[in-house]
């Protein structure tokens, strides 16, 4: 089957719901009681273009720690923040989002030994 350009951008345009689990969001905080049902948190991914990834690359050739925070702040579409905002989040939870957002981007590697 031939596929289109449309079939190729297609991928690009598509929004993830990745669940934050409490743990994630507020790491140590063991208020909650275990035996009662914790909620989950919902944020909402699309994954990063080679264009945005090129931009990216570019603001933060002087500064490689910006990367994962310009990827978030990218990626992010619900709810948006800005990159002081992302700066201000908690490593794990920094963590957590770029390995979801390298998953949706097809930025997962996979090695043949």
């Amino acid at each position: 089957m031939q596929l289109t350009p449309e079939d190729l951008l297609i991928g690009a345009s598509i929004t993830f719901d990745v669940v934050i689990s409490p743990s994630i969001l507020h790491p140590g905080n063991n208020q909650l009681p275990i035996n009662e049902p914790q909620p989950d948190f919902v944020v909402q991914l699309r994954p990063l273009t080679i264009g945005t990834f090129q931009l990216i690359m570019k603001a933060a050739r002087n500064d490689a720690a910006l990367i994962p925070l310009l990827m978030i702040k990218e990626s992010l579409v619900e709810p948006t923040m800005s990159l002081d905002q992302v700066k201000q989040l908690h490593l794990g939870l920094v963590n957590f989002l770029i390995q979801h957002i390298r998953e949706i981007s097809g930025l997962t590697v996979k090695k043949n030994n």
